[in-house]
């Protein structure tokens, strides 16, 4: 008599199956994830004291570069803001000043930055430079080293205006300019000669100082009990460029040609534990001038190793790029750009320089714009520069362009690139060789400059 009845687990089972019970119910709402993005802008002095820099204003933009949000910098230089986007578009507008320059713009923009990646802004405003905390001395270096029948060449990590030859085992560095902080440590430099012995054969001595406590005859004196070893290069090679770095500070600059079938390290010295050695070649392709102007161009190639040897391995590439060398195409009128036809470069980096007014003055003010992003895609300046529309613009005569493509052979990631970029790095000043970023990178370089 109980046949038809149904169990009440069954039932529930088969309301649910019908849509019925409590599977209709809202799901809970899931809060958005906060990034805190924070960017910091700072001048440099002569010593290497970091003060803040606040002429500085962010825009946060969307994919076409509107402006969304404008941010300026608070008194220690420091722009934070919070978004929901992990990742976004903005440009940075710094005010910038160079030697006896008037004041100008500078103008930096990320494509798809990271919004937590801690970002850095180094500004360049030389008139608002604080030297107060630094003490520097300019004076005469001596360096005493082995008999050299002929002296050729001197390098040194610190600048100086003149070099000489005082006798076979004594050469005087004129004019050597070295700062540190007030009552801080004096930086380690160095100071090298090169040139032949009686055999002819080439030779070099060197050595380091971090004492240039003034002395009463106006002149350091060095002793350079370095000497540098050959050091046999595998052939064929190109031209390149090698120095060492210790601690981000260039030491022994040498010119290397594709003749040369070796050549001299200072690899026993006290410092080689922390030394690099950074090797740059580089291949130029099309060179053109005329009346309107001048183009160019080149490829590059930088290895940085702690072993000598794989450092002189750089190879820039000498097959040329495929870029279109007469009409430079590849950036049209609406700000559209695409270096895609150059494989496996993720980055390009592209700056214009400009022939610009200022609004109140009328007098002619330099202005840069630099632009981070992907192989191919928009530039920011195909949108209004909010607050800047009377001073740069799509339409601004430009004065040069100059494009960057970037490859490391580290990552493929663009996101690496655009860290790398946003900590404050530039293309002209990759020597940062504890980054992994930088030791085996590669670069296409066009450069056109207009009369």
């Amino acid at each position: 008599m109980h046949k038809h009845l149904i169990s009440p687990l069954l039932l529930t089972l088969l309301l649910q199956g019908c849509g019925g019970g409590s599977s209709s119910s809202p799901e809970v709402p899931v809060d958005p994830v906060e990034y805190t993005f924070s960017l910091t802008a700072q001048l440099t002095n002569d010593c290497g004291v970091a003060s803040a820099f606040s002429d500085v204003e962010l825009l946060l933009q969307d994919d076409t570069w509107q402006t969304l949000n404008t941010y300026k910098a608070d008194d220690s230089g420091v722009i934070s803001f919070v978004t929901t986007s992990e990742f976004i578009n903005y440009t940075l507008v710094a005010k910038d000043q160079q030697g006896s320059e008037a004041q100008g713009l500078n103008v930096v923009s990320f494509y798809q930055a990271s919004s937590a990646t801690p970002s850095h802004y180094q500004a360049q405003f030389d008139e608002l430079v604080d030297n107060t905390s630094c003490e520097c001395v300019t004076q005469n270096l001596e360096l005493s080293h082995r008999p050299f029948v002929t002296q050729l060449e001197v390098t040194s990590s610190l600048p100086f205006d003149n070099w000489k030859e005082v006798d076979d085992s004594t050469t005087l560095f004129e004019d050597v300019k070295v700062c540190r902080a007030v009552e801080g440590e004096w930086p380690l430099h160095s100071f090298s000669v090169k040139g032949t012995d009686a055999n002819q054969k080439a030779i070099a001595a060197a050595d380091f100082s971090d004492d240039f406590t003034e002395n009463v005859a106006g002149v350091w004196t060095l002793s350079a009990f370095q000497v540098a070893d050959a050091v046999d290069l595998v052939m064929p090679h190109q031209d390149f460029n090698t120095n060492q770095l210790i601690e981000g500070t260039t030491h022994f600059p040498i010119a290397v040609t594709k003749d040369d079938d070796s050549v001299l390290v200072f690899s026993t010295h006290d410092h080689i534990s922390k030394t690099f050695y950074q090797s740059q070649a580089s291949v130029t392709f099309d060179e053109s001038s005329s009346i309107f102007g001048s183009s160019v161009i080149k490829t590059h190639h930088q290895l940085i190793s702690t072993i000598a040897k794989d450092s002189f391995l750089v190879n820039a590439n000498e097959q040329k790029p495929p870029i279109d060398d007469r009409n430079f195409s590849e950036i049209k009128e609406d700000g559209s750009y695409d270096y895609s036809a150059v494989s496996g470069y993720p980055v390009a980096v592209i700056s214009f320089t400009f022939t610009t007014f200022d609004p109140t003055t009328k007098l002619l003010m330099p202005a840069k714009w630099t632009f981070y992003g992907p192989e191919q895609g928009m530039l920011a300046i195909s949108a209004d520069l909010t607050g800047y529309t009377d001073i740069i613009n799509i339409d601004t005569d430009k004065k040069s362009t100059d494009i960057h493509l970037m490859k490391s052979m580290m990552t493929n990631n663009y996101q690496d690139y655009i860290k790398y970029y946003q900590a404050g790095n530039t293309v002209e000043n990759a020597l940062d060789a504890n980054n992994d970023f930088v030791k085996n990178l590669n670069e296409v370089e066009i450069s056109i400059k207009l009369k």
